[in-house]
């Protein structure tokens, strides 16, 4: 049974103990201030993130507040390690594409992203296509148990 959880998450259970969470969650920051607006479903993504990692009440205070910068993102992610980058790039382009549209300066610091994180092409393709997926499948679940999202 331990097995088939795994294959549920997107990530394994110790994933985010191999990795920087200031860096994982300045990635995420980065994509979502990418258009200069943060949208509730990019929040409560980002939210979802670090409430996934245990990140204690005051430590997300702090955190919180990354949502207020501008990065120049091709400086910010420079020396970040690629395991790191690696997931936050994974994670943030499912955060792009929570809120319904993906602006051109999500997909821009994405692709700064992958290159520092030595992501190719094809792989990016392949995420992107993992995130559509996700954002389908999830759609579906309201439409099961007949409770509308959305007041109709």
């Amino acid at each position: 049974m331990a097995n088939r959880s795994i294959l549920l998450k997107p990530s394994a259970p110790g994933a985010f103990d191999t990795i920087d969470t200031d860096h994982y969650l300045t990635v995420l920051a980065i994509i979502a201030n990418a258009d200069t607006v943060l949208r509730p479903e990019e929040m409560a993504f980002f939210e979802s993130r670090m409430a996934r990692m245990l990140i204690n009440p005051q430590m997300r205070i702090r955190f919180r507040q990354l949502l207020k910068h501008e990065f120049d993102v091709d400086k910010a992610v420079r020396k970040m390690d690629k395991r790191t980058l690696r997931l936050a790039l994974r994670d943030g382009i499912f955060l792009a594409a929570s809120d319904g549209e993906v602006h051109p300066a999500e997909v821009e610091a994405v692709k700064t992203i992958a290159h520092h994180a030595e992501v190719s092409d094809e792989r990016l393709k392949e995420i992107w296509a993992w995130v559509k997926e996700g954002i389908t499948w999830m759609s579906n679940g309201p439409r099961l148990t007949e409770v509308p999202m959305f007041d109709e």
